[in-house]
């Protein structure tokens, strides 16, 4: 009897291993934390902005009008760009902070008087778009001054600066004189609702003189966005292992040994 026992134990385990084998096996992919990755490209007066080498100190003398044109439509060559001027202000990038850091130190010298955002690239249509712009007009008391900004983007009042301007004129109120900065979130932006912060600096004394966000101005405020690694579906892939024919013969047989033994056992018992 204990050898009958010791036998369909046996056979028992053997089918069980052969079912487990049968289960199917599902991939398995690891949500890995993705670097935030931002591209941006500045515009004004309706054509990509080339900086200049080198910027005169912010004045409130009068210009001539011979000045005021060539200044405002900033007609420098491309060749003039340097490299030192770009890389001067890079240690605005990649700060966080949040309203309660922020520190004016001009006042009433330069202000934002309005800025306009527009959304794009919605590739799937989800409602979420993965390039946007900021469009705004930057004033100040002086007839000319040189100035700077810091673009971010955040939630819950904490910030992310993901681009440094180049340095740019503006000219006292001129409202033509508007700057724009058109930003492509390529990488580690999931689905969600984003704000705006935009900080202005003045490039002679590098210091902080206006700033605006979604608390001054509602335009700034809870922008669906997304990177565009999230503008696509992917699907995940699922790897099934089957097994034919032996597989689910072999219990069958199991049960066919067993009924064998089990009678064989019983004829001795009876001789």
């Amino acid at each position: 009897m204990k050898k009958l026992l010791f036998s369909l134990t046996t056979y028992s385990a053997i089918a069980t291993i052969q079912l487990a084998l049968m289960s199917p096996v599902h991939a398995s992919t690891e949500n890995r934390a993705q670097n935030k990755n931002v591209t941006s490209n500045e515009y004004r007066y309706d054509k990509p902005f080339v900086a200049a080498e080198s910027l005169l100190p912010k004045t409130s003398g009068a210009l001539t009008s011979e000045e005021t044109i060539s200044q405002s439509v900033d007609d420098v060559e491309a060749d003039q760009q340097s490299l030192a001027k770009a890389e001067k202000h890079q240690q605005h990038l990649a700060v966080s902070k949040s309203s309660s850091d922020i520190v004016v130190s001009s006042i009433n010298e330069f202000w934002i008087y309005e800025s306009w955002v527009t959304l794009e690239q919605d590739i799937d249509y989800d409602g979420y778009h993965s390039t946007f712009s900021i469009e705004f007009d930057a004033d100040t008391i002086f007839t000319r001054a040189p100035v700077y900004a810091v673009l971010y983007l955040g939630k819950n009042d904490v910030y992310e600066s993901i681009h440094v301007s180049s340095e740019f004129y503006i000219y006292s109120e001129d409202s033509t004189d508007t700057f724009t900065i058109e930003s492509t979130l390529v990488s580690g932006y999931p689905p969600g609702e984003y704000d705006i912060l935009l900080e202005l600096y003045d490039a002679d004394t590098e210091m902080l003189v206006a700033y605006t966000d979604a608390y001054d101005d509602s335009a700034l405020a809870y922008l669906p966005l997304e990177s565009e690694n999230n503008e696509y579906v992917v699907e995940d892939t699922v790897v099934i292992v089957e097994e034919h024919g032996g597989a689910w013969s072999l219990l069958p047989l199991c049960l066919l040994g067993g009924i064998v033994l089990v009678r064989r056992t019983v004829r001795r018992r009876h001789c």
